[in-house]
């Protein structure tokens, strides 16, 4: 099987977006779709996510079943969710997966992952704290920093945005500002079908700082986390711009 592409096609303008992997090469692929005579069509190349499974590989959004291309935007639910105001955030660095010697010199030597980011990786263990439930995730400091400011500015220029968490954990947040509230689904796509964990509404001027408050603290750990790297790098390899790890 090629694994590499992924197609979400229509069959007509007013159905919703279905998905098909087939041990095809791109141009294949293309003629594919042309011959299947499909109302719209667009070629995922996946190959730029780590995943194997086609729901963690993607920006596509699976929500009540059907599948929304990023540009689309999801109409606000009928549901009703519950309406909690706010809640808490706990996160800590995770000593067990802290950086190390072995680490901080794939990084030098640009021999692990490049993330979207950069090289330089920090897992922060983070906890969404209800009055019922915690959920608990693996998140990566450096990646919210850089993505989680651009979902915050298109929340609050069109009332609608998507933020999409590709790694540790694999979440996706759905958002609507309705009137003085931010409405949030919180789904993780870590089986065959996401599963939402949360959907609440919670105070909009409270959502925009927790946002804010969350990159501040996020973008702390990545800072001293960088700091003791230029310090490793500059004692083992006596180089003062170490600085630059993407």
């Amino acid at each position: 099987m090629n694994n590499k592409y992924a197609i979400f096609y229509k069959t007509d303008k007013n159905s919703y977006w279905q998905s098909k992997r087939l041990d095809l090469s791109i141009e294949q692929w293309e003629n594919y779709c042309k011959e299947q005579n499909y109302a719209q069509y667009k070629i995922k190349d996946l190959s730029t996510y780590s995943a194997d499974d086609l729901h963690l590989l993607t920006d596509v959004v699976n929500f009540n079943d059907r599948y929304y291309l990023p540009e689309e935007k999801i109409e606000y639910p009928d549901s009703i969710p519950a309406d909690i105001k706010n809640f808490k955030i706990d996160m800590v660095m995770d000593e067990e997966y802290a950086n190390d010697e072995i680490d901080f010199d794939e990084v030098y030597n640009k021999q692990s992952i490049c993330w979207n980011f950069g090289y330089l990786w920090t897992e922060i263990t983070t906890k969404f704290i209800f009055s019922e439930k915690t959920a608990a995730l693996a998140l990566i400091a450096q990646e919210i920093v850089k993505n989680l400011p651009e979902f915050t500015e298109k929340l609050e220029k069109n009332s609608y945005a998507v933020y999409i968490n590709m790694e540790f954990s694999k979440f996706k947040w759905l958002a609507w500002i309705k009137e003085d509230k931010v409405r949030l689904i919180h789904q993780t796509y870590q089986e065959e079908n996401p599963v939402t964990e949360f959907d609440v509404l919670v105070d909009k001027t409270w959502f925009f700082s927790f946002c804010e408050d969350m990159i501040k603290t996020m973008k702390d750990y990545a800072d001293k986390d960088l700091e003791r790297y230029n310090e490793y790098v500059k004692g083992k390899y006596g180089d003062n711009n170490a600085g630059n790890t993407r």
